[in-house]
């Protein structure tokens, strides 16, 4: 039975974690059913919805570690835990259109890395964010090249130093989410953001989701050529 249930519901891609029972901790089989799915969407999709069934929206990574005094070297560990993971990462960046999570319960490690890197992160107010490596002598530099331009330097610092378990309302502040919801009121709030982002364009949608991916790394001058130039392309659509 697959981990990880993907379907077309009109214009969204709907992600859903489907094991509970684990904490919906991410196996590399998962990661490549969604890079796989996210690397042949429909030019008609306007929205990636990501969420998971259970109480907990993902708890980490499960992945076969080296067995003790295997002589793994360097490239051989890089080949198996660490490209993959980092791949995956870059593959959620590089989603064409909004990315947006529903998260509830824990997000920790990966999961947390997950719902940072959506463009619209909703959590249930119960919900909890963390990046517990280091608890068991793990450098945490896969998240924190996921989360490195989502945060501020301290609240990076922070997580990964303290691994304090981060209630929703302080991710929130944070800037590690966007959005805070009952637990009761979570599926309608997502329901209305997706609503509202099905009713527009795909190339506004796009070119949106563009701007707001490259406009970081540019200068004044760059931005405002690039918000021209996207800004006149979405509209012109609207004439053909």
């Amino acid at each position: 039975m697959s981990e990880v249930l993907i379907s077309t519901k009109g214009n969204v891609l709907e992600i859903i974690l489907d094991r509970p029972d684990k904490g919906n901790a991410l196996t590399p089989e998962m990661a490549e059913a969604i890079t796989a799915a996210l690397k042949s969407l429909s030019p008609e999709t306007r929205v990636v919805l990501m969420k998971a069934n259970g109480p907990d929206f993902c708890i980490g990574r499960s992945a076969a570690m080296p067995a003790p005094g295997t002589r793994a070297t360097a490239l051989d560990l890089r080949n198996a835990i660490s490209d993959p993971v980092l791949d995956f990462y870059e593959v959620l960046r590089e989603i064409p259109v909004p990315f947006i999570t529903a998260v509830q319960g824990k997000a920790a490690g990966v999961g947390c890395a997950i719902a940072a890197l959506a463009d619209v992160a909703i959590a249930a107010d119960g919900a909890t964010f963390q990046v517990p490596e280091m608890n068991h002598d793990i450098a945490p530099t896969l998240v924190l090249n996921a989360l490195a331009d989502r945060i501020s330097r301290a609240a990076l610092a922070r997580l990964v130093f303290t691994r304090d378990v981060i209630p929703a309302a302080e991710a929130k502040v944070l800037g590690l989410i966007g959005i805070t919801a009952p637990a009761d009121g979570l599926e309608a709030e997502v329901a209305r953001v997706v609503g509202q982002l099905e009713k527009n364009s795909v190339p506004t949608v796009r070119g949106i989701k563009a701007f707001i991916s490259m406009s970081p790394e540019t200068s004044f001058a760059s931005r405002k050529e690039l918000a021209a130039l996207i800004n006149c392309v979405a509209t012109a659509e609207k004439f053909r």
